[in-house]
């Protein structure tokens, strides 16, 4: 099952990434340098917070199968 597990080490690596780009995205501290509309930022963190559920399911299914 080390494929399993290279999938659920990746999945984790890729929740952590989304979850600091959502904390910088509901902080408001990100400093692009350019100005993003409100609604565009609203859209994004609601798509990050999609994805990142779509990442625990997936866990929640597959976090089983690395343990065996």
């Amino acid at each position: 099952m080390a494929i399993i597990h290279d999938f659920v080490e990746d999945w984790i690596e890729m929740r952590s990434k989304l979850q600091r780009q959502l904390k910088l995205l509901e902080s408001g501290k990100t400093d692009t340098g350019t100005n993003v509309i409100g609604s565009t930022t609203e859209a994004t963190i609601i798509r990050l917070k999609k994805w990142i559920d779509e990442l625990n399911d997936l866990l929640k299914e597959y976090a089983h199968a690395d343990r065996t």
